[in-house]
C-alpha cells in the first residue's frame, strides 16, 4: 500500500489515502469547490442545489463534490456546522473502508444509545445520542478510533473535555458527562435544539433580538475569559438560540487557556507558529498574524458576528482566504450597509470591536456588554425600534428575496388606513411608561453582607429597609441621598423584616420573629409598636390605609416551596379582623392604587412553576398575568398610576424587572411584557414613590465554594491557612465528599431551579447528576459511595429520591400520605442500611430493605422539653444522630441517642447543621463567620476556623481525618435607586 500524505486543515490534520479521488490533492481544485460550498451555505438551504447546478455547469465532477459535500453538511443539523475545508476532510475520512467499516449509528455506549451523525472533523464526530440513564437527548463527541493510540490527540480531547466541564454557565453548552467504553472516548453534553445565528441572520431579526442574542454571548464568554478561557472559533454557526430565546455558545473545541498551565504548554505546542485556527472572516488580526492572541480575539469575532446580524453580510469575507485575511488587515467595514433606524451608539459599538488595534479595542466581554446594554434601553424605550425587523440577507442579484412583497404590503397598508387609523391614532395618543433608561442609577446602601426589603416613603424623599448590620435583621430608615441610618427595631434581638410604608407615610406595617410573632404596626419612628396578626408575611397597604393583604408564607425569593394549604389574608388594621383573600400556594401580595384588585405570585403546576396573578380586592376569579413568560415570576408591584404591573421575572436569563400593561379593573393584559433592564443580574424587592418618579430596589449578588484546610483529627485543630477548592461565580449548598474521597457531592443553586451537582475533589471536572426543572436539595452520600440520596420536590410536594452516582436509577423512596408535610433531609446509617429523614416535625427512621408499603417507618418520639427534631448526621458508632432541636420557639444544636431515647442539648440559641467527627464524641458546626467545634461529652467549644469576609457553614471532616472543608459564602445585597426626578 502506497504511503499516506497528510495535510493540515486550519490546525486538524487528516490523511488522504489512494481511497481519495486524486483531484482533492489539487490546491486550485480545492479553493474552486470551496469557494462554490461556501457561497452555497450562504444561501437558505432550499435553494443550494439550484445555485450549485447554475454556478458548475459542464464540470460534472465539480457538481458531484459541491453536492456531495452540502449533503453532509445538511446532514449535520442544527447542532454544529462547519467550514467546506472541515467537511471536506470528513467526507475524505468517510470515503475510506475503515471509516465506512466503524460508523457507530445504533451502537452502545456506556449508557448512550446512538442514533446519527451530527458532524465530524479533526478532533472527532459528534452524534445525537439517547441518554437511557436520564431518558434525555445528548450530543456525544467522540473520538476517532485510530486516533486513540495517539498520546497527543488524546491530550487535546480530554483537554476539551476539562475546558468545557470549567464552564458552568447558563449561556454555555453544558457538558453532562467524560467517560471512555471499549477503547472509545467520548464527552456527552447537552443537545441544543433551536436555531444558529447563521439561520437567523438569513431569515432577519429585529434589533432587540440581535441585541439579546450579542449581549447573552458576551455573558458566556466574560464567565470564560473570568476563568482563563478563550474561545477562538465565535461565529454565527457556534452561536445558538433555542426556542424560549436562550443563547448557548458551542464548540470549545478550539478554546485556549490563558494561564501558562500545563494543559496550556501543551495546546501551545499543538497550535505551532504557521498553523491557523479558526474560521477565516471571523479571525482577529492577530489570529491572521500569528501573533499571540488573548481573550480579546473573541471580541473582535463578536463584533463580526454583530455586523453581519445589522446587515446580513459579513465585513471581510473575501473571494479567497488569501482576500479575507487581507480585507482583515487593511479594510474597514463598510458602515453604509447598516439600516437606516439602527439605533444610536451601535455603530460606534462595531467601530471599537473592530478595532485592528487590539490595545484600542474592548478590552473586556464586560465592556462590550456593558455599552450593549445601554443600546438596549434606547430600544426598550423606542416603540419603532422595539418592534423594527432588521432585512434578511440580500440575493446574489442584490434585491431581498421579500422585495418582490413591497407593492402588495404598500396597497393593503392603504387600505388599512382608512379603516383602523383612528385605532392607530388612539395608540399614539396613549400615555407611555416611564422610561426607565433615563433614570439615574443610585446605590442607596453600600454596607457588607445583605440590605433588602427596602420601602419608599410616599413622597420619595425616605426609605426603610431590613438589614443585618447589628447581628440580627432589624428595620433600618435612611434618608435617600443620607447616609446615616437609624435602627427602628434595636430594642428585639429577633429578626424584624418586610417592612411597608402606609400610604400616607406615617406608619410601617412589618413582619417580625419577636414573640408573638407575626405582623406588627408602628410609627415611622418606631413609636407605638402593635401586634396586630400571628399570621403573615410582605404586609401591603390598602390604598386608604385601612387594611393590610399578607400570605401566609414568606420568603426572600422563591427557592423554596412552601408544604401544606397556604392562602393570602386580609387584615383590618385598627379591629385585627381578617379575612381569607384566595387560598393558594402565594406570596408577595401588591394592592392596586385604586384598590381594586390584588396581585400576587404564586407556585402552580408540576415543578414549582412560578406565575402572576391578580384578583379583585373584595374577593373572586384570579386572573392570570404573566403565564408562560417564564418558570420564574414573582414579586408583582402596580406603578403608581395603576397602568401598569411590573414584576421578576428570569425570562431573559437574568434575574431582572419587567412590566406588563394591565387593565386595573379587569386584570387583562393590555401589552405583551416588555424588560426593565437594570445594571445587575439578579435584581428584586422594588416599589415606587407616590409620584412613579422614583423607584427603589436591590442588587443581589451571591457566591458559595468550598474551602478547605488540613487537619488534625486527633488533636481537633486546624494545619496550616484555607485555601479554595472551588472558586467561581456560582451558588452551591452543603458539599459532602465522597466516601473515597474522590468527589464532592452538592446543590447547585441555579436562576430558576436547584440541582445536584457534583465535582472531583481538585474543584474540576463538574458534573450534573440531575439537571432539570425539580428543586433537588441536601443530597447526601451512601457509606459505600454508589448512591446518592436528596429531596426533591419533582411529584409536586416534597419527597426523599435516590439514584446512582451518574443520575441513572432515580426513584421516590418517601410517600408522605395526604395532609402531611413533604419529607427531607436524609441522612444515612453508617452500614447504608436505614435512612433518618425529617417530617412534619420529627424526624423517622426507614429500612431500606424494604419498599415504602411494606413497612411504618420509625418515629423518634419527642420527649418533654422537646418540640421538635431534625436529623442532620448520624454518627460514626451508629448510636446517635446530631441535630437541631427545638424546644418551643428555642432552638439547640444537640443529639438523640438510641440508646436511652433521648435529646441532649449542647449548644443554645442555634440551628446550624452539624456533622460528627470519626470518634463519635465530637461535633462541628457553623455559625456566622466561624467553625466551630464542640465535644457532646463536656458541651467545651473550640474555634477551628474564622474569616471575616466570609459566611462560613456546613463543615464535614474527611473519612482519613485529614481535610476539614466548608462552604464559604459571600453574599452582597445593596439597595438601589432609579431616579427620574433628576432627569427632566
Amino acid at each position: 500500500m502506497a504511503k499516506s500524505q497528510g495535510m493540515v486543515v486550519f490546525g486538524a490534520e487528516f490523511q488522504l489515502t489512494p481511497d481519495n479521488p486524486s483531484r482533492f490533492m489539487d490546491p486550485n481544485r480545492w479553493k474552486q469547490i470551496d469557494k462554490l460550498v461556501d457561497a452555497a451555505l450562504d444561501l437558505p438551504e432550499s435553494e443550494r442545489k439550484g445555485f450549485v447546478l447554475s454556478h458548475s455547469k459542464g464540470d460534472d465532477d465539480l457538481q458531484k463534490a459541491v453536492l456531495d459535500l452540502l449533503a453532509v453538511q445538511e446532514h449535520t443539523g442544527v447542532f454544529l456546522q462547519q467550514s467546506a475545508m472541515k467537511i471536506a476532510a470528513q467526507a475524505m475520512a468517510e470515503d475510506s473502508p475503515s471509516a465506512r467499516s466503524r460508523s457507530l449509528a445504533g451502537q452502545t455506549i456506556a449508557t448512550y444509545k446512538i442514533e446519527k451523525l451530527l458532524g465530524a472533523g479533526g478532533m472527532g464526530e459528534v452524534y445525537l445520542a439517547h441518554d437511557a440513564k436520564l431518558s434525555r437527548k445528548v450530543a456525544l463527541k467522540i473520538l476517532p478510533a485510530e486516533f486513540v493510540a495517539d498520546a497527543e490527540r488524546t491530550k487535546r480531547f480530554e483537554r476539551e473535555a476539562r475546558t468545557i466541564s470549567a464552564l458552568n454557565h447558563p449561556y454555555i453548552v453544558t457538558i453532562y458527562d467524560v467517560g471512555a467504553s471499549n477503547g472509545i472516548s467520548f464527552i456527552a453534553t447537552e443537545f441544543v435544539e433551536g436555531v444558529t445565528v447563521r439561520e437567523l441572520i438569513s431569515n432577519g431579526s429585529s434589533f432587540k433580538q440581535t441585541l439579546s442574542v450579542i449581549s447573552q454571548t458576551c455573558e458566556a464568554l466574560a464567565a470564560a475569559h473570568k476563568a482563563g478561557i478563550i474561545h477562538r472559533d465565535i461565529k454565527p454557526e457556534n452561536i445558538m438560540v433555542r426556542p424560549d430565546g436562550f443563547v448557548k455558545v458551542l464548540d470549545f473545541g478550539l478554546a485556549k487557556l490563558g494561564d501558562q498551565t500545563e494543559l496550556q504548554q501543551s495546546l501551545s505546542n499543538y497550535t505551532m507558529k504557521g498553523i491557523i485556527i479558526g474560521t477565516p472572516a471571523y479571525m482577529s488580526p492577530e489570529q491572521v498574524t500569528g501573533e499571540r492572541v488573548d481573550h480579546r480575539t473573541d471580541l473582535w469575532s463578536v463584533g463580526v458576528v454583530l455586523y453581519e446580524m445589522l446587515t446580513g453580510s459579513n465585513p471581510f469575507k473575501g473571494e479567497s482566504r488569501q482576500a479575507t485575511f487581507q480585507k482583515i488587515l487593511s479594510e474597514e467595514p463598510a458602515a453604509g450597509a447598516f439600516p437606516e433606524n439602527m439605533p444610536a451608539g451601535i455603530n460606534s459599538i462595531i467601530s471599537k470591536a473592530l478595532e485592528k488595534d487590539a490595545d484600542v479595542s474592548y478590552q473586556t466581554a464586560a465592556d462590550l456588554l456593558a455599552d450593549l446594554r445601554r443600546v438596549r434601553r434606547e430600544i426598550d424605550s423606542s416603540p419603532s425600534l422595539r418592534s423594527g425587523a432588521l432585512a434578511p440577507k440580500s440575493e446574489a442579484g442584490g434585491k431581498s428575496r421579500y422585495q418582490f412583497l413591497v407593492p402588495a404590503f404598500g396597497i393593503l397598508i392603504l387600505a388599512l388606513i382608512g379603516v383602523g387609523g383612528w385605532f392607530l391614532a388612539f395608540r399614539q395618543n396613549e400615555p407611555a411608561g416611564a422610561d426607565w433608561s433615563k433614570a439615574t442609577n443610585i446605590q442607596l446602601t453600600s454596607e457588607p453582607g445583605t440590605e433588602f426589603y427596602p420601602s419608599l416613603s410616599p413622597d420619595g424623599k425616605t426609605f426603610v429597609y431590613a438589614s443585618y448590620a447589628a447581628g440580627n435583621f432589624d428595620l433600618y430608615i435612611q434618608r435617600v441621598g443620607g447616609k446615616n441610618a437609624t435602627n427602628l427595631t434595636k430594642d428585639s434581638a429577633a429578626d424584624d423584616v418586610q417592612p411597608a410604608f402606609s400610604p400616607s407615610g406615617e406608619q410601617i406595617a412589618f413582619r417580625s420573629e419577636r414573640e408573638p410573632k407575626g405582623i406588627y404596626v408602628m410609627g415611622a419612628s418606631g413609636e407605638n409598636l402593635r401586634h396586630i396578626a400571628n399570621d403573615g408575611f410582605h404586609p401591603a397597604w390598602s390604598p386608604d390605609g385601612r387594611e393590610i393583604v399578607v400570605s401566609t408564607f414568606g420568603r426572600d425569593q422563591p427557592t423554596v416551596r412552601p408544604n401544606g394549604e397556604q392562602s393570602l389574608l386580609i387584615i383590618n388594621v385598627e379591629t385585627a379582623e381578617k379575612r381569607e383573600l384566595v387560598k393558594a400556594l402565594a406570596s408577595f401580595p401588591a394592592w392596586s392604587p385604586s384598590g381594586k384588585r390584588i396581585a400576587y405570585w404564586f407556585y402552580a403546576g408540576a415543578f414549582g412553576k412560578r406565575e402572576i396573578a391578580t384578583i379583585p380586592a373584595e374577593g373572586g376569579e384570579p386572573v392570570i398575568v404573566a403565564k408562560d413568560f417564564s418558570v420564574s415570576n414573582w414579586n408583582p408591584v402596580w406603578s403608581p398610576d395603576g397602568r401598569f404591573l411590573y414584576f421578576v421575572s428570569s425570562k431573559d436569563g437574568s434575574i431582572n424587572f419587567w412590566r406588563v400593561r394591565l387593565d386595573e379593573t379587569t386584570g387583562t393584559a393590555l401589552s405583551e411584557p416588555e424588560r426593565i433592564g437594570t445594571p445587575s443580574k439578579f435584581s428584586r424587592h422594588l416599589n415606587f414613590s407616590r409620584d412613579g418618579q422614583r423607584m427603589i430596589y436591590v442588587q443581589t449578588n451571591n457566591q458559595t465554594n468550598i474551602q478547605g484546610v488540613s487537619f488534625d483529627a486527633a488533636a481537633g485543630k486546624t494545619i496550616g491557612v484555607p485555601y479554595w477548592i472551588t472558586q467561581g461565580d456560582r451558588e452551591i449548598a452543603r458539599a459532602e465528599l465522597s466516601p473515597d474521597g474522590s468527589r464532592f457531592a452538592m446543590r447547585m443553586i441555579r436562576r430558576v431551579q436547584d440541582d445536584i451537582v457534583t465535582v472531583g475533589r481538585n474543584g474540576r471536572d463538574w458534573r450534573d447528576v440531575t439537571d432539570d426543572e425539580p428543586f433537588d436539595r441536601y443530597v447526601r452520600w451512601s457509606p459505600d459511595g454508589k448512591q446518592l440520596a436528596f429531596y426533591s420536590d419533582r411529584n409536586g410536594g416534597t419527597e426523599i429520591w435516590m439514584c446512582n452516582v451518574d443520575g441513572t436509577n432515580l426513584r421516590q423512596i418517601t410517600f408522605a400520605t395526604s395532609g402531611e408535610l413533604g419529607s427531607g433531609f436524609p441522612v444515612w446509617s453508617p452500614d447504608g442500611k436505614r435512612l433518618a429523614y425529617f417530617l412534619g416535625g420529627q424526624t423517622y427512621i426507614l429500612d431500606l430493605s424494604k419498599d415504602w408499603n411494606e413497612q411504618t417507618p420509625q418515629k423518634l418520639e419527642l420527649v418533654p422539653g422537646v418540640t421538635g427534631f431534625v436529623a442532620w448526621d448520624w454518627s460514626p458508632d451508629g448510636k446517635k444522630l446530631a441535630g437541631t432541636i427545638y424546644d418551643g420557639s428555642l432552638k439547640f444544636i444537640g443529639f438523640y441517642s438510641f440508646e436511652t431515647a433521648n435529646y441532649k442539648k449542647i449548644v443554645e440559641n442555634n440551628d446550624s447543621l452539624s456533622s460528627w467527627l470519626s470518634d463519635s464524641r465530637r461535633i462541628i458546626y457553623g455559625l456566622d463567620n466561624k467553625i466551630l467545634i464542640a465535644d457532646t461529652g463536656t458541651r467545651v467549644i473550640g474555634e477551628l476556623v474564622s474569616d471575616s469576609k466570609e459566611h462560613l457553614r456546613d463543615p464535614f471532616v474527611s473519612r482519613d481525618g485529614k481535610l476539614l472543608y466548608y462552604t464559604a459564602t459571600t453574599s452582597e445585597s445593596d439597595i438601589w435607586l432609579l431616579d427620574l426626578s433628576q432627569n427632566p
